[in-house]
Order: structure tokens, then sequence, then C-alpha cells
């Protein structure tokens, strides 16, 4: 175990679940580690149920802060951290017991920046649903990496079930006023920095899906939209001619996926963004070929014929 991990795990009002949490992190069978917890302003018993696993295993690192959001927390975690490899855990979801063996024996075996594996998510009525499980190995060069972080088929946004070299982590966060797709900006920056990731494709993280419930709030619903369009339009502005087309592809499909969630709604301010996406789509029709084909149907159905489209659409929706 000659290579310390740094794991930083933000913790936000989370006394039901942060003890398990540490817990499944303090068992790993990979012990070199470096367990920093930070309470990001809890009100709750979080910031008194670190102190007292702290005072029970000194590899954990306390802190308590002011409320500053995951991004700060990240920051923060990131600049006090010492280990060889960096990763990052959410307070309320838990790990494989062997995850961090695993990740770092493959990024030592293969030389690799980035090693990554799939994870589980944990619905609240106690359903698992694996993401994805093969046992699979897959050794990404740069363009492969950042290929796959953009298709988002194989790799998963979140920065939560990936080891990072600590030569590629430092200020990786290009824009800090982005709390929404914050993960994929991230990594975005880290996969174009990695000269080589490896993906094993077991389930070690386990994400509690708690926080997928959808607010019906129409100014925080608009303001998520901005942030994920930003963050989108971002990789757009900085991606080399060979991988624009992919972050093409992703920036645009963000205006489709937004009309979709608009179509039912009756709030002008949901109707007023759909309006304007469909603006952005039209802006845009040379680049509709950049999309898969099923997105190219829908953005000429939305631009040419959106009353048919919002019916296909929902006829869609009900069959899935």
């Amino acid at each position: 175990m000659k290579y310390k991990v740094s794991v930083i795990v933000a913790a936000y009002n989370v006394d039901q679940w942060i003890g398990n949490c540490i817990t499944s992190i303090s068992n790993q069978t990979y012990s070199n580690l470096e367990i920093i917890v930070i309470d990001d302003g809890s009100t709750d018993r979080t910031g008194a149920i670190i102190d007292e696993h702290a005072a029970i295993d000194s590899r954990i690192i306390a802190i308590h802060q002011a409320n500053a959001g995951l991004v700060g927390v990240r920051e923060k975690g990131i600049s006090v951290s010492s280990g060889d490899y960096v990763t990052f855990v959410d307070g309320d979801d838990m790990i494989a017991s062997d995850m961090y063996e695993r990740l770092v024996n493959n990024a030592v075996k293969y030389d690799a920046d980035i090693s990554h594996c799939g994870m589980i998510f944990v619905w609240p009525s106690g359903i698992k649903e694996w993401h994805y499980g093969t046992n699979r190995i897959r050794i990404q060069d740069n363009y492969s990496g950042i290929c796959d972080l953009l298709e988002g088929n194989i790799v998963e946004p979140s920065l939560c079930n990936k080891l990072y070299s600590r030569r590629i982590i430092a200020n990786s966060c290009p824009d800090k006023s982005i709390t929404n797709n914050e993960d994929l900006l991230r990594n975005y920056v880290l996969f174009s920095r990695a000269s080589k990731s490896v993906f094993d494709d077991f389930c070690g993280y386990l994400y509690l899906q708690r926080r997928g419930s959808i607010s019906k709030d129409s100014k925080r619903l608009v303001s998520a939209f901005r942030d994920i369009e930003k963050a989108r339009r971002y990789i757009v502005d900085n991606s080399p001619e060979n991988i624009y087309p992919y972050a093409m592809r992703l920036w645009l499909s963000t205006y489709i996926n937004q009309i979709n969630v608009s179509i039912d709604s009756k709030d002008e301010q949901m109707i007023t963004l759909a309006k304007e996406c469909r603006g952005v789509i039209k802006q845009n029709r040379n680049n509709i070929r950049y999309l898969v084909k099923r997105q190219q149907l829908a953005a000429y159905l939305i631009l040419g014929m959106p009353f048919v489209y919002r019916v296909a659409y929902k006829l869609y929706s009900k069959g899935r």
C-alpha cells in the first residue's frame, strides 16, 4: 500500500447517512487512506457524528466550515489533501469494501491518471440499478476517455466513482459558479489532462437517489438549466477539433431535453424557456447533424412540426 489515497467527503445535513458513509470508507481493504470529511455548515448532528468517527480513526480529518456549497467543499478538500491519488464521496452514499484497492491497483498496473468503475443507483424503494457490472476492463487514451465521458454511455459524469492522480487534480474547476453539471465540467478538464484512463466495470459506488426528487419550483428549474447550459457551452468552446462533434452533440441535446421537460408545463417561465430552446436549435440547424439519429429527428420535428412532436413525445413517454 505504497500510495496514499485522499478521500474527500462532502457532508451537509446528512446525519441519517454520514455514519454508514464514513464506515464504508474506514473499512476499505485498501487502508492507506487520508479521509477528509468536511461538514459544510450542517444544522443537524452531521458535525457531531463526524467528530465521533474522527476520535476513533486517526486517518479521519474532520473539518467544520460555514456553508460553501459542494464546489467549495471539493476545492477545500483538494487544497488540504496530500495523497498520491484523490477521490470524492458524497456524505449520504457508500462504497464497496474493495473499491479503492481495485482502483489503485488498476491505476498502477496501467499507469493511468484516472481509474474508475461502475455505480449502483439505490432508490428509496430499495430497488437497485446497476451501471453496469460487466467486469470488463477498458483502457482509454486521452481521446477515447473524453469521448466516452461526453457520450455518457460508459463513463458516468460523477466524480465519486473515480480515482485521480494528484498531478491532474489542481485547479480543475474552471467555473466555480456552476453547481449543476459541475461534475461533468470538472471531469472534462480532468479527462483532457489525463494521458490514459482505465475503466473497470465493477459497481463499487452506491449512489443514494434521495436527491432525485424533482423540484416544482420553476425558478430553481430554470437556474439549474442555466448551469447545465453554461457548463456544456464551456466544453464546446474549449474542445479541440476532434472532440468538437461530441461536445456540440452534448450541448445541443441540452435544449431538446429542456423542451421535453417543459412539454406539459403551464408555467410561463418554462414555456418561455422552451421557446428560447427552440430558437437555439433553429440557430444551430447546421449542427443538428452532430446529434444521434433519434435526436436529429426530434430536432427537425421541433422546428418543423412542433405540435406533432408534442403529441409524439407524450405517446413515447407513456410507453416507457
